[in-house]
């Protein structure tokens, strides 16, 4: 805070600017431990140790599991803390974790070694950071998070390619310490010297505005810690401008809240059930072991770049919309699944897939801030990413499950589209939630 201080004119544009980046390197850092990583390292740990596949990947079930304990923990921490001092230590929990790795020999060593850099990856990175992004930016607040993801996006590109070509030359346990190297050097002195929670603490306003903010006339949704509070008293009705940002308990009793988690857990059990499954339904449609990993990487590609379009796009629409698009787009690009073929359709399939990816992590992320404001976003997100955490937990058994059971993805891949297509009319139902006027009796 004190670097942040001195920094904070000493940069041709607004040190908000800064925070992102900061906060960019925490998110890259998270997806050391994503399932592309795992995916890469799946065969020379079955190698190495005798462990069968199924075995290895209940890691990622086990992280979600303890994701979902520790989420509105982490949620309640980012507000009561701040989420600095969170994002600090778990970037360092997750480079420590990381190179713990290294000497997991037994699975239940590794299951916890891995189940905390998942808890990382689900909780604290992806809320901290777009805490912090939507308290310092509010007109630009989309472009601030899509900023965010891109980096993140790169992350997985990286991590996927380290782990494929360390595992290949070094073996395993170089592969593990390398990874969480990489992610206390790049992540931790960032995040440690150069955040500032709100741009009030530092003397600087959201957006580096001069002026205090004023709600535009014709914008359907604003942040709402800006707008002004109606206040009923016995003998008169005032409007007193007043912080108007919901607490956790106000915020669940909204409709949207609901709506909002409801469409995080649809977006999660469709989206990561197709992930883990998609490298396997690839070559079950002809793609040689290159080919389907290359079209992995395609979809990353595709969600660094879809990151700012989508930030751009909650800029300049109510997210409901750009929510309801994302769902047209998940459901084109499954049914779409079922009936590709060849190799220029994989790609084609692997990159509407990154769509989703980038569409999933900057959209929620935007909604959640513009309709509950800064104060309590941490605790807000906190409980909301449960529904996102059902989601990746369920999806990927029961598909595989319905796999076993039918022989292909046909029926569970329907099934997909068919939720996909009712959320996205569920999703214009979540307008911005009004708060019930404060009755005070005047003696």
């Amino acid at each position: 805070m004190l670097l942040a201080s001195r920094l904070r004119y000493k940069f041709p544009f607004y040190y908000g600017w800064i925070v992102v980046a900061a906060s960019s390197t925490v998110v890259f850092a998270r997806m050391a431990p994503a399932i592309t990583t795992l995916t890469v390292l799946i065969f020379p740990i079955s190698q190495q140790f005798g462990w069968s596949r199924t075995l290895i990947a209940g890691s990622v079930s086990a992280g979600a599991i303890a994701s979902l304990v520790f989420s509105p923990v982490i949620g309640w921490a980012i507000d009561r803390f701040g989420a600095r001092p969170v994002m600090v230590v778990s970037v360092l929990c997750l480079g420590v974790a990381m190179i713990s790795l290294a000497w997991a020999t037994v699975p239940v060593t590794f299951y916890i070694a891995f189940a905390v850099g998942r808890i990382v990856f689900h909780t604290s990175a992806p809320i901290g950071s777009s805490t912090v992004a939507s308290r310092w930016f509010i007109k630009k607040r989309g472009r601030a998070i899509g900023l965010i993801f891109l980096v993140g996006a790169i992350g997985g590109i990286i991590f996927t390619m380290v782990a494929a070509l360390v595992v290949e030359s070094y073996g395993l346990k170089a592969t593990w310490i390398t990874i969480g190297v990489i992610v206390l050097v790049i992540s931790v002195a960032p995040s440690l010297f150069l955040l500032a929670e709100r741009p009030e603490d530092i003397g600087l306003r959201p957006d580096g505005e001069p002026e205090p903010l004023r709600k535009p006339k014709d914008s359907e949704e604003t942040d709402q810690a800006l707008s002004p509070t109606i206040t009923v008293t016995a003998s008169s009705s005032i409007r007193q401008p007043n912080d108007d940002s919901w607490t956790i308990g106000e915020a669940i009793h909204t409709r949207t809240f609901w709506i909002m988690v409801t469409m995080g857990f649809t977006t999660y059990f469709v989206h990561t059930s197709i992930g883990v499954h998609m490298g396997a339904y690839f070559r079950d449609v002809g793609l040689g072991p290159t080919a389907a990993a290359l079209a992995v990487s395609v979809s990353w590609t595709v969600s660094a770049v879809g990151s700012m379009a989508w930030g751009w796009i909650t800029d300049r629409l109510p997210t409901r919309y750009a929510y309801s698009g994302m769902f047209l787009v998940q459901a084109g690009s499954t049914l779409y699944l079922i009936l590709v073929s060849g190799t220029v359709g994989v790609f084609l399939a692997a990159a509407l897939f990154g769509v989703i990816s980038s569409g999933s992590n900057v959209v929620p992320s935007v909604m959640y801030a513009n309709y509950f404001g800064r104060t309590s976003l941490g605790r807000i997100r906190g409980v909301g990413e449960v529904g996102v955490l059902l989601g990746q937990a369920t999806g990927p058994v029961i598909a595989g499950i319905l796999f076993e059971l039918q022989g292909g993805y046909s029926t569970i891949f329907t099934v997909f589209v068919l939720m996909a297509l009712v959320c996205s009319v569920v999703a214009l139902k979540a307008t911005v939630p009004v708060k019930k006027p404060v009755l005070q009796a005047r003696y």
